[in-house]
């Protein structure tokens, strides 16, 4: 009784100055939560109560600290019969446009109301902190669930809700609806994807994990300010992960039906000194331009794991366990025999732009940065034929070209429709507040420069068809992935580290061919590429 005279008394306390307010924004959308609308739509508390928390045992969801982009999205979805539920949806046709955007912001200025569930014990707990961190790229192409929803769960922008704090039995609820095809309002399919990939243990092992998280205000979509160091140390501390069990490292290949070569598990890191410094290389890897270790080397918002997803081990995305086995070997790129240490400083110096770094290079071979690196390299390789330099999965296969060729106009299109979502529609990416990185940039100054592979069209394309989008991999038409290639790179990025002031004889010299469009093709300023380069 105590406790139901208390909730009375508070809603009663806020009742009285709502009645008094006028009609601004804030106003409105507290009076619609706490009054409902002279029209018939009844208060959100009835269901979400007064502080947005929702109810657990009803499965009405937690709305509190929710992106209003995001609750405004659902709001329209409801309306136009895009998302079903019987509830919310004469709810939000009884809304205007207004009413939506005042509700939502109202909701989303709401502190979010600290988790109240028990984190899941093993099994559960294994299998949750796998898929949160890790997914599961090489058994089911399922992308982690931080992927998307942040590391925290808290979310990024209009597109990525915070889950973490969320109730179990909803976030239940919206996995099987996706799964069953009831909820259908999901950008590009991602989640129906990702749903039909989980078995029922995983379903209640993630919702118990995200339900027991604290949860926070969603990430902005967009570029993040540059992290402190302070903020990058406890954003990146080595820490080991666990995968499900990939079995003992063979003594060579996989005998399965693809041939592809199967890493050590991640869980199989020895321990010890070694063990450790494996580690790190991995958090490098995964965070390298926020890693205090390695950010002093990069001079964008890139990290190694985004070229090479699942921390380098998945195949056909350029996978470390076939490039260790590979060097030394001669490249054309530089007209000399390349260590395997080489290789990765031409990766700091291309991809990760280096010269534009604090340290204005990439590490040196006795750095932190390179031994670690190197050694998770050579832990991911073990068992590898070593000097296979034709080892199935070996970096991105090529891509056939096509009777329509490559062109940008037909790809604006379609990344407007397949990539702008994570991206962003200026290319710019997504990056945390701590500094890393969620979704890389594709063009602009915090881009890959003029020297990456990345930048050659033939390049991307490989990459976008057997990776992108996120979790879709395959999905795009070989066509599609040509065109998104050819659009993607015909925006201006940082110059080529080989530069010596020529354009015409830097482009005759180091970019020739018709995957190139370095010194040949006008950016959207009008000026050729790499006569503008982009930067900080």
């Amino acid at each position: 009784m105590p406790r139901i005279v208390h909730a009375y008394a508070l809603v009663a306390s806020l009742l009285v100055p709502v009645a008094a307010m006028g009609d601004s924004g804030s106003e409105l959308g507290a009076r619609i939560a706490l009054q409902g609308t002279s029209n018939g739509v009844a208060p959100c508390m009835a269901c979400h109560g007064v502080d947005g928390g929702g109810m657990a045992a009803a499965g009405y969801p937690r709305i509190a600290g929710l992106d209003a982009g995001y609750m405004v999205k659902q709001l329209g979805d409801f309306r136009s019969g895009k998302r079903n539920n019987p509830t919310m949806m004469p709810m939000a046709k009884g809304l205007t446009e207004e009413e939506m955007a005042a509700v939502s912001a109202h909701y989303a200025a709401l502190p979010v109301p600290a988790a109240a569930a028990e984190p899941p014990v093993d099994p559960a707990a294994k299998i949750a902190s796998d898929l949160v961190r890790w997914g599961d790229w090489t058994g089911r192409g399922l992308p982690a669930c931080g992927q998307c929803h942040a590391p925290g769960g808290n979310g990024v922008g209009s597109s990525f809700p915070g889950i973490a704090g969320q109730h179990a039995s909803y976030i239940k609820a919206q996995l099987r609806a996706w799964k069953a095809g009831t909820r259908a309002n999901d950008p590009l399919g991602l989640m129906k994807s990702v749903a039909d990939r989980l078995t029922e243990a995983e379903v209640d092992a993630v919702a118990a994990y995200y339900a027991a998280q604290p949860g926070a205000a969603p990430a902005a979509a967009g570029k993040a300010p540059a992290a402190t160091e302070e903020a990058r140390a406890s954003a990146t501390e080595v820490r080991p992960g666990v995968v499900p069990d990939h079995g003992a490292p063979p003594a060579g290949r996989a005998t399965g039906p693809e041939g592809y070569f199967q890493p050590p598990a991640r869980d199989a890191v020895p321990d010890g000194v070694f063990g450790d410094v494996i580690r790190e290389g991995e958090a490098i890897f995964a965070d390298t331009n926020a890693h205090p270790v390695s950010s002093e080397y990069v001079g964008n918002g890139q990290a190694c794991g985004n070229c090479h997803l699942d921390a380098g081990r998945l195949a056909a995305s350029a996978p470390l366990w076939a490039a260790w086995v590979a060097y030394p070997a001669y490249r054309t790129k530089n007209k000399k025999v390349n260590t395997y240490i080489e290789r990765v400083q031409g990766c700091f110096e291309y991809s990760m732009n280096a010269p534009a770094s604090a340290a204005g290079r990439p590490p040196a071979a006795d750095s932190t940065a390179m031994v670690s690196l190197v050694a998770y390299s050579y832990w991911l390789a073990k068992g590898a034929p070593t000097g296979d330099d034709t080892m199935p999965g070996r970096g991105f296969p090529r891509l056939p070209e096509t009777d329509q060729g490559f062109d940008p106009e037909r790809g604006g299109a379609l990344y407007a429709a397949k990539c702008a979502l994570c991206h962003g529609e200026d290319g710019a990416g997504v990056a945390l507040p701590d500094g890393r990185t969620l979704f890389p940039p594709l063009w602009g100054a915090e881009s890959f420069n003029w020297g990456a592979g990345m930048h050659r069209i033939d390049t991307a394309a490989a990459f976008i068809k057997h990776n992108m989008p996120l979790g879709l991999a395959e999905s795009l038409s070989d066509q599609e992935s040509w065109d998104l290639a050819a659009f993607i790179n015909s925006h201006e990025r940082p110059q080529d580290p080989r530069y010596q002031g020529d354009l015409a004889a830097t482009t005759k010299e180091l970019h020739g061919g018709k995957f190139d469009y370095y010194g040949r093709r006008e950016g959207p300023d009008g000026a050729l590429l790499g006569e503008r380069p982009a930067s900080k």
